[in-house]
């Protein structure tokens, strides 16, 4: 900016120069006055906004830690991604939420992941989406679940995205409690995939294949993001499982269906070598698997944990528990060491023969086990409740 002193200076030589009529002297004369002029006016307008935004940043910090219930530190971040004027606005989002069941931490959560829901239209964005998921059974409970979730859902049209997409779930499914199910557990999955592509190819393959509508629900319920796998790597699923031996009419099928879809071919051989190791063969291992799908996600080390207990510490038959491979799907310190120890001091006390089934005891409610396998004995063993306790609320048991 040109000084004032010069400024006048300038201007009584200019007036000096004025007879010998010299264009050029006048034009620069000229130029730095407009360039003083549009430089006061440019720190004048500087200064303004600046200060306009310092305020607006301002309240927007002061507003995110004291009514959405975030960290300071963490309010000066977001403030980069929202910018809000007045309480207004946020308020009536805030309310709206605190309606379908939101709480503080609710809202802070909510907030950190995405700042701007608080610059959004309440009445006219936010509103018709809650209510369409809360008219389809979504409860005030489950709604802050699924929104945390996938914040994207309150960004997408109600129209055009969500209520198509609810209507195509919710003809795979056999009631809307499954639809809210299915939100609670894939969120994403409801936003981002495409439907056309490979959900809908999917299920048709599934019901050409004879697969009953009860097990298709039963599948977009416990894994919804199965269906959405591409559509080859689905149909080659079906073939392998096909060719094992299972049954498209059984609950078995999918979920065998469920471990070749996400399984490698590395991780399904290392496996087989971890059951060979304890004498099972590839028939055995397969047998086991057409009954009891699930045992095949077991790690490594916990196939050891629990095949080394059973076989080396209870004695028992390695083929046998084969036979039974539901038995290494329960909790080994929680369920299978309290009982076997309860089964073993019944046996040692003369209170029951050594002939019984394990899978008698273990596959058994924990209802029912007490009231056959401890209650019945209190009268003989009155510290045998007391002792089976201990065992499941202790760590160490191995």
């Amino acid at each position: 900016m040109v000084p004032n002193f010069l400024i006048t200076r300038l201007t009584a030589t200019a007036s000096s120069f004025t007879h010998y009529n010299y264009k050029g002297t006048l034009i620069l004369l000229g130029s730095l006055l407009l360039h003083r002029r549009n430089a006061s006016l440019y720190l004048f307008r500087s200064f303004t906004s600046d200060t306009n935004n310092s305020k607006g940043v301002t309240f927007t910090v002061s507003y995110l830690v004291n009514s959405c219930g975030v960290s300071p530190e963490l309010a000066k971040k977001l403030s980069k991604n929202v910018h809000l004027k007045n309480p207004d606005g946020p308020n009536a989002v805030l309310d709206l939420l605190k309606t379908y069941g939101f709480s503080k931490t609710h809202v802070a959560n909510l907030v950190a992941k995405y700042p701007r829901v608080l610059a959004a239209r309440a009445d006219n964005t936010l509103l018709p989406k809650l209510k369409f998921f809360h008219s389809v059974g979504v409860s005030n409970t489950d709604m802050p679940k699924i929104i945390i979730r996938n914040y994207l859902i309150l960004r997408r049209s109600l129209e055009k995205c969500l209520i198509p997409r609810y209507e195509l779930l919710r003809s795979l499914v056999r009631s809307d409690e499954e639809v809210v199910r299915v939100l609670i557990r894939d969120p994403f999955g409801f936003i981002y995939c495409d439907p056309r592509n490979d959900l809908v190819r999917n299920i048709e393959v599934l019901r050409q294949c004879g697969v009953q509508q009860a097990h298709i629900s039963l599948l977009v319920v416990r894994c919804p993001s199965a269906l959405n796998a591409k559509h080859f790597k689905f149909v080659e699923a079906i073939k392998i499982v096909k060719e094992i031996g299972f049954d498209p009419s059984k609950s078995t099928f999918v979920q065998g269906l469920l471990v070749f879809i996400y399984m490698s071919k590395a991780k399904w051989e290392s496996t087989f070598e971890v059951y060979e190791r304890w004498g099972w063969d590839r028939e055995m291992v397969l047998c086991a698997f057409r009954k009891f799908p699930n045992f095949f996600n077991l790690s490594e080390k916990l196939i050891t944990e629990k095949m080394n207990f059973l076989v080396n510490d209870m004695g028992l038959a390695s083929e046998k528990i084969a036979e039974y491979p539901s038995i290494l799907a329960y909790n080994l310190k929680k369920r299978i060491i309290p009982r076997f120890s309860v089964f073993k001091i019944l046996i040692s006390k003369g209170l029951l023969k050594n002939n019984l089934h394990f899978s008698s005891f273990i596959c058994l409610s924990e209802e029912n086990f007490l009231k056959k396998f401890v209650n019945n004995f209190q009268k003989d063993l009155p510290h045998l409740l007391g002792d089976y306790t201990d065992l499941i609320n202790c760590e160490n048991v191995i």
